[in-house]
């Protein structure tokens, strides 16, 4: 008798190790599976087919999946280049040397002296400390020494990264090249914008450059003068419109070098949904789209070409 007890109570206590395992496990799956990566970039038209992937997408046309502060970072390097003029290639060799210098994160150590989204040394002249951390300024010195090298633009992207960055593992940045071309045709305009982050992504930590306000945004609430001011800093070119009375609403008009005005609307809308999980801008839009509850929807109203209304929370 006592032997059966004994028995009867080994399974009874597996039964429950088993079965609380099993919902262990079905909660956790469900928790990731509801969640999701925190931001997914489609790819477009052009991207069905590619040469390769990084670990972010797939060549077969698969979206690029990354963190909100990465996609926060990518679209700075992007508008950065945008401001300048920059042809979409040399938005894709910075977006893929970023991507592997420092997985497209701000960060402040790295080899020897190298800190930043591009690991630039200040012993090598790149510039001080302060001035690298700043993503603007990093982004700027990169696309400076790209733009000196001879034929960069039919170099390979390899090549073309390391006439920049004398890397001890040049080859090292072929991996990123379809997920960077995928993330500058998203981020530069030339498509309807799709990208966006999910609610619960997680916001950057680090404490952002202070930027000179834009014009005519006096009576804004601090969050969306912060919003603008960033937007002028990274892609220039910035006109209020508008301005809601509680201060949280802006209408803004983009003007980008060799860019249509509806071009240059959309990169400041996608730039917008790119920074909006750190700087808590709920609703984007532009053309006959709108952005809000971490979606993309068809507008009630199409905006003017060039146009982007930009709403901003807490």
């Amino acid at each position: 008798m006592r032997r059966r007890t004994t028995i009867a109570l080994v399974i009874a206590t597996a039964v429950v190790v088993v079965a609380a395992g099993v919902l262990g496990g079905l909660a956790l799956l469900g928790g990731s599976g509801s969640a999701g990566p925190e931001c997914t970039v489609p790819a477009g038209p052009g991207d069905a087919a590619g040469d390769g992937a990084g670990d972010g997408s797939a060549p077969d046309g698969s979206p690029v999946t990354l963190d909100a502060v990465q996609l926060q970072h990518a679209s700075t390097i992007n508008a950065v280049g945008l401001s300048r003029g920059a042809p979409e290639r040399a938005r894709v060799i910075a977006l893929a040397t970023a991507w592997q210098e420092s997985s497209l994160r701000n960060l402040d150590h790295g080899d020897r002296d190298s800190v930043g989204l591009f690991q630039q040394r200040p012993s090598q002249g790149w510039g001080s400390v302060a001035q690298i951390m700043d993503p603007v300024y990093s982004a700027g010195k990169f696309y400076d020494a790209l733009l000196r090298v001879p034929g960069w633009q039919r170099l390979p992207l390899t090549q073309a990264a390391q006439a920049v960055q004398y890397s001890a593992f040049p080859d090292a940045y072929a991996k990123w090249e379809h997920d960077a071309r995928i993330l500058a045709a998203a981020l530069g305009g030339a498509q309807p914008v799709a990208l966006s982050c999910r609610a619960g992504a997680t916001a950057s930590t680090a404490a952002a450059p202070v930027r000179p306000p834009l014009a005519g945004t006096a009576a804004a609430h601090p969050a969306l003068s912060a919003v603008l001011a960033a937007a002028q800093a990274e892609l220039g070119g910035l006109s209020v419109v508008s301005l809601a009375p509680d201060g949280r609403r802006a209408t803004v008009t983009a003007t980008l070098p060799d860019a249509s005005s509806a071009v240059a609307g959309r990169a400041l809308a996608a730039w917008a949904v790119a920074h909006a999980t750190t700087m808590h801008v709920t609703d984007v839009s532009v053309g006959d789209r709108s952005w809000a509850d971490h979606a993309w929807t068809a507008a009630q109203q199409a905006m003017p070409a060039g146009e982007v209304t930009i709403v901003t929370g807490d």
